[in-house]
This record gives structure tokens, C-alpha cells and sequence, in this order.
């Protein structure tokens, strides 16, 4: 479909709509197609991107207009292709096909709520014993909970994202509000902070936020934030975003294992991956790459807070260790860590590491003593430059920046400029797989071109990137198609991703129920693990790229151990 087939305004300024459904296979199809094209340095072989075949229903499981579903199939129909590269490069013989259901890719973004053990589901998993809490009670009360919200302004017609992050205390006391005060619920914590909120306008709140170095965004529309100095910055910037790190060029190509030197015929068998992050996007992308065969070793800092259900789903495969960098002896210990590594995924804020002695500087200056380049990606909130690059920021804040937020609120009917987060971490997740085919691109040229390698996935920039003309938007009676079938619960301003995507399961469970052993009750688009630390039956989302013609069988992605609590292992060094 072209981009004259569409009609500019729908879901407001700077939002493209489709005029004739395709279902979501074939979308997700086009999506790779053109993302393959406006992927610099992607693969020009015809016969793989042609081996990527989608399967599934033709209707999205995922509210609203945004093409997330399709968009993130793609995304991993693009993983899937660099995986065969990389194992044609270890001298493996692959079929070159991709399997990619996008039923099971619209579960994707829902990935930490879809969590079985012992047959509990749901917010019961977190009751679990094994799962310590490590919010720090960032969202244990209703006015913390509702400081993640989208509010009203003094500014007509103009929302804010407010995000009390995972320390919201201070955010609370900025504008006025009470962080100890008492609530009976969340509407009324929400109303409280509402008629704080109304009393700013949108170009205040975000001048505080950005003083005190909060989080915060006003819900742009997709034509506003290109219009902002710091959305065309990002725009600049290929999705798909890495390069060879200048001098590095005399650093000589590192092959990948071969199957002789290492028998385990997924794709990355062997490459070392250190995880320094918390929340969702890198976690995410981290356990992508321990599934494709990575050792990955995540560091954790128990003084920090963390996104507490990512550690029954996003822990798949990786080894935890706490280290404190207040500690000489700790410091040591990430240091040699990334002497060894192959891969650094970074997803603290555009900076922050470097400035404590263990970012990029250190990681390059290692790597070009060992004679062995070193992948770096960075992974946050605004991209690699521009006057908000180092600025904090969460999905939350990259939905309302984008345009996301605004989109979806159009579509549920509210009015111009009331924005609504979409109903799941989706810029997480898929930001997550986006970093994986950042990595495994960086990996694929470091072996052939040599030197070293860096690369930067950002959270506005996916979702950017799904508002663009050439994606586009689905129609009305689509998005009335897709409530109509799943019956989703009401989704508003004032709720937290936490409660929408539960919120999301539960209707994709009652479809099942109605429909057959569909979505979230199919269970080939799980996997187990037994007698994991959490229980005895730990049923988690699989992966979601599928090598399943029998000559490259053994390669398809999977997990070789369940998923371990943060700051779980005592010691680590890589295999």
C-alpha cells in the first residue's frame, strides 16, 4: 500500500490511516520488506527475506490503530534473518526459513504478565516467595501508583505524562503533592494529583521536570513531537542504529565458534553478553540473546530499585550477580567482566555509567588491549543525541513524546489531545527485540569487517517509527473489529501499564475460553521449565522466531535454563 493510500488527520496531526485492511501476516510481511530496505547494512539476499513466513489470524490482539503486533513480527523476522547469517557464518547449512506466528508476537509485548507457576497466574505471582520485591514500594500506595499517570493541564486541550519513576517521592513533592498522603483508592489519589496538575501549564510541568532531571512528557501528537528540536533529532536516525566505532578499523574480525569448536547450533553459541540494566528494554533484549544461544550475565545492584514481575519472564537463561559500586572489590569484579565480554547491553540514562568509569570509554579501551572488538549498545529513552539524550525517561514518557499516547486516546474516542498509554508495555518489549537485531547486526559485522562496534535502540524511536506514513494506522472500524472480538475492559488516562496489561490478559483469557485453546491458552506458544526456584511447573511466553524446517531444527531459539530472581547467583564469570 502506498503512502498516497491513506488519509492523513484520523487519530490527529501527523497520523496516517490505511483505507483497506490487510491482515496482520501479510502486514507484518510488508513491514519487513520495507524495514530490510531502511536498515543500513541489513542483508540485500533475497532468498531470506523471502524465507520469513508469518502465520496467524488475520485480526490484531492489541487495542487501537498502532500496527504493534505486526510491527514487532517484523522486527522479529529481522532477527531471524541475521540469526542464519551468523550461522552460515559458523559454517552451519540453514534453510534459510524464518517461522514467525504473529498471534504469538501480539503476546509478546504482554510477556511479564503472562506467568504461570504451580497453576497461579496474574498478579498472584508476585505473592510467590521467591519473587523479593525490589520496588522499594515505589507503587505501594495509590498516590505513588497514580504518580505514573497522564493528567490534564492549565493549557487547553494539552496533557502531561507525569512519572514518579521508581522513586516517586520527590516528583510527588515537586508539584506540590504529598507523597505520604492517604488515599482510599487510586481514583482518588488520581483525583488529588488532577487538580494539582490543572493549576500548570503543559510548558511548566515539562520546564520542572526537566530542571530537576525528572521524567515527564508532554502527550504530543505525532506532528507536535516532529516539530520539537529534540524529534527531529531522532528522526535522523535509522530504527535500526549502529556503526563501527571510529580507529577501531585495526582490530582484526572475530569469527563466531564453529560448529566443531562448539557444538550448540543456536546462533550466538559462545558469545558472552554483560547486561547492565533494569526495568524491561534491555532485560528484554538480553534474554532474546541468552534464548539465540548467548551466556549473558546480569548485574544488579540490590540498593536499586527494579521492575519486580521482570524477574519470573526476562531472567530466562542469564545468570544475576549484585555488585556495588560504592565497593572497590565490586568494581573489580565488572571490570574483568568487561574484559571478557563480546557484548555490553547498557540501559541506564545516555551517560551515567560513563561517568561512574564503566561505560563505552572503558569497554573500547579493554577491548582494543585484548586485539578483540567489543558490541556496545546503548539502550534509553531518546536516542543517541539531541538536548534530551541524557534526560531520564521510561515507555510511559516515550508513548506520550511520540505521539502514541495521543493516537491511542483518539481512537477510544476521548478528546483532542487526552492521551492514553497503549495498553501494554509494547515500546518496551519491542524496543527489546529491536536492541537484539541491533546486537546481532554489530556481532555479524565484527566478524566479518572487524573492529569495534556501537549501536543505540531508544524507546521513542520505536515508536516513532510505528506512526511513520509508510507503517500507517488501522482504520476505525478495524480497531471497533479488534474491541468487538476481545471485549477489552476500559482503558483511561489514569491507569498504570501494570494494571492495563493484566488487564489485557483477562481478555484475551475470556476469548480463549469462548474461542478454543487460542492466544493465551495455546500452549505451543509457551514454554516450561521444572523445579525452577519458583516452583515446579514455570510456564513462561517462548521466543518467538522459529527456525522449524528440520535442517536447521536444533538452531531454533530456546532457553537452557528458567528464569532466576535479580542478584540470584553469588559469582559469575563467563563460560
Amino acid at each position: 500500500m502506498a503512502v498516497q493510500d491513506r488519509v492523513e488527520g484520523v487519530y490527529g496531526p501527523g497520523s496516517f490511516t490505511d483505507t483497506a485492511f490487510t491482515s496482520v501476516p501479510v502486514e507484518s510481511k510488508r513491514l519487513l520488506v520495507e524495514l530490510a530496505k531502511k536498515t543500513p547494512g541489513f542483508t540485500t539476499d533475497q532468498s531470506l527475506i523471502d524465507g520469513v513466513k508469518f502465520v496467524g489470524d488475520e485480526l490484531p490482539c492489541i487495542p487501537g490503530p498502532i500496527k504493534s503486533q505486526a510491527f514487532v513480527a517484523a522486527l522479529h523476522g529481522l532477527a531471524g534473518i541475521v540469526g542464519h547469517e551468523i550461522l552460515q557464518l559458523r559454517g552451519f547449512k540453514t534453510s534459510g526459513e524464518t517461522t514467525i506466528n504473529t498471534d504469538a508476537a501480539g503476546l509478546f509485548p504482554a510477556t511479564p504478565a503472562l506467568v504461570h507457576i504451580d497453576g497461579s497466574d496474574g498478579p498472584q505471582i508476585l505473592k510467590n516467595p521467591a519473587v523479593k520485591a525490589f520496588d522499594h514500594g515505589a507503587l505501594g500506595t495509590p498516590v505513588k501508583l497514580r504518580s505514573q499517570a497522564i493528567y490534564p493541564t492549565a493549557t487547553p486541550g494539552v496533557w502531561f505524562q507525569l512519572h514518579g519513576s521508581l522513586g516517586p517521592e520527590p516528583i510527588l513533592r515537586s508539584i506540590g503533592v504529598d507523597p505520604n498522603a492517604t488515599f482510599a483508592s487510586g481514583d482518588e489519589a488520581y483525583e488529588h494529583i488532577k487538580k494539582v496538575t490543572q493549576t500548570y501549564t503543559a510548558s511548566d510541568l515539562e520546564q520542572l521536570m526537566l530542571s530537576r532531571g525528572f521524567p515527564g512528557s508532554i502527550v504530543h501528537s505525532p506532528a507536535s513531537w516532529l516539530d520539537t528540536t529534540m524529534g527531529r533529532s531522532l528522526a535522523r536516525h535509522p530504527l535500526v542504529d549502529y556503526s563501527k566505532v571510529q580507529f577501531t578499523e585495526v582490530i582484526p574480525p572475530v569469527a563466531f565458534p564453529t560448529a566443531q569448536e562448539n557444538p550448540d547450533a543456536r546462533p550466538l553459541a559462545g558469545i558472552k553478553v554483560l547486561e547492565l540494566a533494569r526495568v524491561i528494554a534491555a532485560p528484554a533484549c538480553g534474554t532474546i540473546l541468552a534464548a539465540m544461544g548467548a551466556d549473558v550475565i546480569r548485574v544488579n545492584s540490590s540498593r536499586l530499585p527494579d521492575f519486580t514481575p521482570a524477574q519470573v519472564t526476562l531472567m530466562a537463561g542469564k545468570r544475576s550477580i549484585d555488585l556495588d559500586l560504592e565497593k572497590d572489590k565490586d568494581k573489580e569484579t565488572l571490570e574483568s567482566l568487561v574484559a571478557d565480554a563480546d557484548v555490553i547491553i547498557q540501559g541506564y540514562r545516555l551517560g551515567s555509567l560513563e561517568r561512574r568509569g564503566f561505560g563505552r570509554s572503558l569497554a573500547l579501551k579493554l577491548a582494543a588491549a585484548r586485539k578483540r572488538g567489543v558490541v556496545y549498545l546503548d539502550e534509553n529513552c531518546y536516542g543517541p543525541d539531541g538536548y534530551y539524550a541524557e534526560r531520564p525517561g521510561w515507555q510511559q514518557i516515550a508513548d506520550a513524546a511520540a505521539g502514541s499516547s495521543y493516537v491511542i486516546g483518539k481512537s477510544y474516542g476521548f478528546p483532542d489531545g487526552q492521551g492514553v498509554l497503549p495498553s501494554l508495555p509494547i515500546s518496551d518489549m519491542s524496543t527489546g527485540i529491536l536492541s537484539a537485531v541491533n546486537v546481532m547486526s554489530m556481532l555479524r559485522d565484527r566478524a566479518r569487517y572487524g573492529g569495534s562496534w556501537s549501536g543505540c535502540s531508544s524507546l521513542t524511536g520505536y515508536n516513532a517509527a510505528t506512526l511513520q506514513s509508510w507503517v500507517g494506522l488501522y482504520q476505525p472500524d478495524i480497531v471497533k473489529r479488534i474491541q468487538d472480538r476481545f471485549q477489552f475492559e476500559p482503558m483511561t488516562s489514569d491507569l498504570h501499564v501494570i494494571e492495563l496489561y493484566y488487564a489485557i490478559a483477562r481478555s484475551w483469557d475470556r476469548y480463549a475460553e469462548r474461542s478454543g485453546n487460542s492466544y493465551t491458552r495455546n500452549e505451543e506458544f509457551y514454554t516450561h521449565f521444572k523445579d525452577s526456584v519458583y516452583g515446579k511447573d514455570l510456564r513462561i511466553l517462548a521466543p518467538i522466531v522459529q527456525y522449524t524446517n528440520p535442517l536447521d531444527r536444533d538452531s531454533t531459539p530456546t532457553w537452557t535454563s528458567p528464569p532466576v530472581p535479580f542478584c540470584f547467583n553469588e559469582t559469575a564469570v563467563f563460560n
